[in-house]
């Protein structure tokens, strides 16, 4: 890999990021992503949900229809879900259920519906579907758990569970304060896009 494309993947990482750059799957991060743990459990779900069935569906020939290929995905998905529900039991007992509705609507995130078929379907070897796909995945995951650590270090004094500190804004567990967080990190993020890819001076 040359050193461009090392760079141009890192500048996806940061610049194309899922959750702050195109708002995808930011329910889960703002109203679950409250501890570590939620955040790590949910990162690990969408990372092996999306990863296994993404690869897999890619192997679908293109002349089945559209529509049954999207059907096989989610259904896939579903598959995929189960022994990922069971193992995130055993980082915490009952965190599938402390999660909700918010986990197993991972089987239907936005990557598995629609960008396998709009973006990943378009790359031009498996190779560098691949290496999106893992950026996506990173990318969400830093989001996360950067967020979930946050939030349950000022809200709780805790991290991962553990005392350290004193609650100092009990309110940032709520769900409006994982939406300034994101927005605030969507700013940070737009910041330093505008700062890498300065506007080209018009030609007078």
């Amino acid at each position: 890999m040359t050193q461009n494309q090392r760079e141009l993947n890192w500048k996806s990482l940061i610049f194309d990021n899922m959750v702050l750059e195109r708002g995808l799957l930011l329910a889960p991060v703002v109203i679950m992503s409250y501890t570590l743990k939620n955040a790590i459990a949910l990162s690990f779900a969408f990372a092996v949900i999306t990863f296994i069935t993404i690869l897999i569906s890619s192997f679908v020939p293109k002349a089945i229809p559209y529509t049954i290929r999207v059907i096989f995905n989610v259904l896939l998905a579903s598959v995929v879900f189960i022994p990922v529900a069971m193992l995130i039991d055993q980082i915490e007992t009952g965190l599938v259920y402390k999660l909700g509705i918010y986990l197993p609507l991972l089987v239907t995130n936005s990557l598995i519906v629609q960008k396998s078929e709009t973006r990943f379907r378009k790359a031009p070897s498996k190779g560098k579907m691949v290496l999106d796909l893992l950026l996506q995945m990173v990318g969400f995951t830093i989001v996360a758990c950067l967020v979930g650590a946050i939030r349950e270090l000022l809200g709780r004094g805790t991290l991962w569970g553990y005392q350290i500190g004193m609650e100092i804004a009990p309110a940032v567990l709520l769900p409006f304060a994982g939406f300034m967080m994101i927005a605030f990190l969507s700013a940070i993020v737009n910041r330093i896009k505008q700062e890498y890819h300065p506007k080209k001076k018009r030609r007078g």
